[in-house]
């Protein structure tokens, strides 16, 4: 779940040096004119798009909704999916953020980083853990010891068990261990050298989630560490999406292989390749269910889908968001900056934390199926109680985040 903000100064000079030979003179002069205005655009549009893809998956588990239709909303609402753009999101923007402090004071002061990530996460983070405490002193909705330690420790991630009111944690328990390495292995790199280091970093997270992958399918050990470490939501089966948007930055910004060239020119194929990417683990899997396949390359197409199918759709969605960086207003990508898109997006991290409180079943607190926790209505409150927070909860403690600069 992506939780920062991009209020701040993010604007870098356009170098397009490198130009293929075959390129019209045209086209070349019109690439070195684009540039990357202050505030981001597309992202808050992507986000948008994120936090549905989660509304719709989570509305599956809203009380009343017909079981039958899960399985379709399911396919067309990938809620994991939606947390995967928000990781990629995060991985980009923090690392963004870096390089520009690091363009304008030469060095990135890390103590003020942590100052202003805690002024963003933790108000509405600990307000939420403050309704749930509230909850469980006087409805039946129960979080156990190991869960409150969890959630207090952000290791959600490795505990993802108990109470399903604040399961949803995980992914911000991931987003703070990502905030607890990332900056100082940025750091602790020559700038001149991180453009071709990144890749390294990148295939070792990789390799790494892959094998958590296969250790989580095929365990060696049926011990609850075993299990906690490797299970799907852990921060080492996820690392892989957030160093893909940390290097999507650390491109962008160097200009790598000549990369806005390659976005910007070649429109059609950027697009297309981005979307089928986030379309090929599906398509994988769909063609090894086939039963007219030899059976042994249906094992190796589900395994490939399911060992680097994130992978590929983390890549993918890089590719699609860098473009509408430079490009925001060609084709649909226009949509994604139209206000009421790019507002539902800046309220993306507020929705993520409340929602859970409504869709979770009615049960959870001891009620009889009210109304507003149905699946057709549970987005009212929902909705209400994140802007509720976002203007009278976070956006006092932003204004606080100048101090830190």
């Amino acid at each position: 779940m992506n939780i920062v903000t991009p209020t701040e100064p993010l604007a870098f000079p356009p170098p397009v040096q490198e130009m293929t030979r075959s390129q019209p003179a045209g086209e070349a002069s019109a690439v070195s004119a684009i540039s990357i205005p202050d505030r981001l655009p597309s992202l808050d549009g992507w986000r948008a798009l994120s936090i549905l893809l989660v509304l719709g998956a989570h509305t599956v588990l809203a009380s009343g909704f017909p079981q039958q239709h899960a399985s379709l909303v399911n396919k067309i609402s990938d809620g994991h999916l939606g947390v995967r753009f928000f990781f990629v999101i995060s991985g980009f923007l923090i690392t963004w953020l870096m390089l520009s402090e690091e363009r304008k004071t030469s060095r990135v002061k890390l103590g003020k980083f942590y100052a202003r990530r805690a002024l963003r996460i933790l108000p509405v983070y600990m307000a939420f853990l403050l309704v749930a405490g509230v909850l469980q002193y006087y409805t039946v909705c129960d979080h156990d010891l190991t869960t409150w330690i969890a959630n207090l420790t952000f290791t959600r991630d490795f505990f993802p068990g108990g109470n399903k009111v604040s399961n949803h944690f995980w992914s911000l328990a991931v987003e703070e261990q990502f905030y607890l390495i990332w900056p100082f292995v940025f750091a602790a790199m020559a700038p001149a050298s991180r453009a071709k280091i990144m890749p390294l970093l990148v295939a070792g997270t990789i390799v790494v989630a892959v094998i958590c992958r296969v250790f989580w399918s095929h365990p060696l050990s049926s011990s609850p560490v075993w299990h906690s470490v490797f299970q799907e939501w852990s921060f080492l089966n996820n690392a892989d999406s957030l160093a893909i948007g940390c290097m999507a930055a650390i491109w962008l910004a160097a200009d790598t292989y000549g990369l806005r060239a390659w976005l910007t020119t070649r429109r059609l194929l950027v697009f297309s390749t981005g979307f089928f990417m986030l379309l090929e683990p599906q398509l994988v899997y769909w063609l090894a269910d086939h039963p007219g396949l030899p059976s042994a390359l249906r094992r190796a197409g589900w395994a490939s889908s399911f060992c680097l199918g994130r992978t590929v759709q983390s890549a993918g969605f890089a590719i699609l968001a860098l473009q509408s960086i430079l490009l925001p207003a060609w084709g649909l990508y226009r949509c994604l900056n139209w206000r009421p898109v790019a507002a539902l997006g800046v309220l993306s991290y507020s929705i993520y934390i409340w929602q859970n409180l409504f869709c979770a079943k009615p049960s959870t607190y001891g009620l009889t199926d009210p109304w507003w926790m149905s699946f057709q209505f549970w987005l009212i409150p929902a909705f209400t109680t994140a802007l509720i927070s976002y203007h009278f909860l976070e956006k006092p403690f932003f204004n606080l985040r100048h101090r830190f600069r």
